[in-house]
């Protein structure tokens, strides 16, 4: 079985989830943090399907199969809580998340490169169109 790793961007509101195979982001959500419970049992049991709702990048397929091997945590907002959850799923590795937000912007504009006059503006001036905190999540792992 095919071992996966998830980063995850805490937040008071939203929680940013990123899964990757090495380098290669395979899926990304954002989940608010009311439903953080479905977060939790999806990443216990593996069914990912329920993350569905959340998408933002990637395709729930390329998770099938496929073994949560670590979890890497942002240390930022709401970390402690989940921190104590996540802990009894697998290995999980607590992760400085200081300037995964900007890492994130760049992992945008990488996945979803600016067109005509666009491709001048300088990235740091450039505002992503949604929130990135699924982004944030995969710089986390990076």
């Amino acid at each position: 079985m095919i071992s996966i790793k998830c980063g995850i961007d805490p937040g008071r509101h939203k929680i940013g989830v990123a899964f990757t195979e090495g380098d290669r982001l395979l899926f990304s959500a954002i989940i608010p943090k009311l439903s953080e419970e479905v977060l939790l049992l999806s990443l216990k049991e593996g069914s990912w399907d329920v993350l569905a709702p959340w998408k933002k990048e990637g395709d729930l397929r390329s998770l099938e199969g496929r073994k949560l091997e670590k979890i890497c945590l942002g240390n930022g907002t709401s970390s402690e809580d989940l921190n104590k959850l996540l802990s009894s799923i697998c290995k999980l590795e607590i992760t400085d998340e200081y300037g995964t937000t900007l890492k994130g912007r760049e992992l945008y504009w990488k996945l979803h490169p600016p067109k005509g006059l666009w491709k001048l503006v300088p990235t740091s001036l450039r505002t992503p169109p949604r929130d990135i905190d699924d982004l944030a999540a995969w710089a986390i792992i990076k």
